[in-house]
């Protein structure tokens, strides 16, 4: 316990609203690549004028104007004169975490507080806390008493000192190694679809095959055509699979040329859509967590945003895809991709989640926290929700796609790839 806490302390200071269990953030996932989006130049605007919270009196430091403002000198004098605070956007969350502390603890995580920049003073004046401001610890385990010139070590790391996180043992025996052989226990788990084939499967062995059994092979071959249409839920044929590796080299190319502007530009619209997302009630905490599950959906929606679609659409059309049949093919590409590459361990740790093994663990944490887990756990189910059949399409593709992938870094433009 004491190890998580400290542990969530250093990350308290960037973790917003939530619900009950990761299901219920499957919606927040889906794309609507048709979405009415607003003009991203005016709302750009909007953005500037609604930050306006005062008029600074000064454009910038390098900028200060010409003439001095004796209004504006008398309340900023007023503000730093007064007795008043602004509280800082993580101060409650901090004072949680610390409230599920013992009094014993605050000694391995005072230090640390005290260095923060900016932090608050209501924090840094709790009883307890206060007393530990460039303070070692005094209670250390065995193992470190030893250790010379303990002390000059960061205060972040002091909570690794706490007995409660190591293994008790005598003095002479601190630098041996533990080692406790335990018989794991059989479980018996239900793995997903597209991997029982994979886990039960033979090794792969050599086979001849006759002139019929290549010509037949050949045949099938030839009738795998082209999706007319490519919808989120159609299956991927070889060559759906085939035109999409060949528009990965032209698709970064667009995005790069001309000194990167079509790229800047994304990342400008990606901005402004979590912005807009936001303000729709439909962002997440962490809203990349929409890219990783959909990369190539959400790629063309910045494209709209960004005013680009038109000239995005000419890239991938050369394969005869229009921008929200390129996105399809490529997401469910991508999915099946990784499911391909899974583990068995990734097979068991995707099971958990769906059945919500860690659910009993999730309700103990602060609501705030409770639901970006659960946000994390929907966002890893559905970045392997794919259908076994093309699992099976992609699999022959596997080595072109992680060369491709590889080369451009796991980041097609602001789409995330690999994960």
């Amino acid at each position: 316990m004491y190890k998580f806490v400290c542990v969530i302390l250093s990350i308290v200071l960037f973790s917003s609203e939530v619900l009950a269990n990761a299901a219920d953030f499957a919606p927040y996932f889906k794309v609507d690549m048709k979405a009415d989006l607003p003009d991203i130049d005016e709302y750009i605007k909007k953005l500037d004028r609604s930050y306006q919270v005062y008029d600074r009196g000064y454009i910038s430091r390098t900028r200060m104007g010409t003439s001095f403002n004796k209004e504006f000198s008398r309340i900023i004098k007023f503000y730093g004169l007064s007795e008043g605070r602004l509280k800082s956007s993580y101060e409650d969350d901090l004072l949680e975490v610390i409230s599920w502390l013992p009094k014993e603890a605050y000694q391995y995580i005072g230090p640390m507080l005290h260095e923060v920049p900016g932090m608050s003073e209501k924090i840094l004046n709790l009883p307890g806390i206060k007393e530990t401001k460039n303070k070692f610890p005094e209670d250390i385990a065995e193992r470190f008493k030893a250790v010379e010139n303990l002390e000059f070590m960061s205060p972040s790391l002091y909570f690794l000192l706490m007995p409660e996180i190591w293994d008790k043992k005598k003095p002479e025996d601190a630098d041996k190694p533990q080692i406790t052989r335990v018989k794991k226990p059989r479980v018996q788990i239900e793995l997903p679809d597209f991997l029982k084939e994979k886990i039960n499967a033979p090794a792969p062995t050599a086979q001849k095959q006759n002139a019929s059994a290549l010509k037949k092979k050949s045949a099938s071959l030839s009738a795998d055509l082209r999706t007319l249409s490519p919808t989120l839920t159609s299956p991927l044929t070889a060559k759906d699979v085939a035109a999409f590796v060949d528009t990965i080299d032209e698709v970064m190319e667009w995005g790069m040329k001309d000194d990167m502007r079509n790229y800047s530009k994304l990342i400008s619209a990606e901005m402004m859509l979590d912005f807009w997302e936001a303000e729709q009630g439909t962002a997440l905490s962490q809203n990349t967590l929409k890219d990783i599950v959909n990369p190539c959906q959400r790629l063309v929606l910045k494209t709209r945003f960004a005013g680009l679609y038109y000239d995005f659409s000419k890239v991938v059309s050369k394969q005869g895809f229009t921008p929200e049949e390129w996105a399809y093919t490529c997401d469910k590409t991508i999915k099946g991709f990784r499911a391909g590459k899974a583990s068995l361990s990734m097979a068991y740790a995707l099971k958990f989640h769906r059945n919500g093994y860690y659910d009993d663990y999730l309700e103990k944490l602060p609501k705030k926290w409770r639901d970006e887990m659960y946000q994390t756990s929907e966002a890893f189910i559905k970045m392997y929700a794919v259908l076994a059949e093309d699992v099976k399409t992609v699999q022959p593709f596997q080595k072109t796609l992680f060369e491709k992938f590889t080369k451009i870094k796991g980041i097609m433009l602001t789409a995330p790839i690999i994960y």
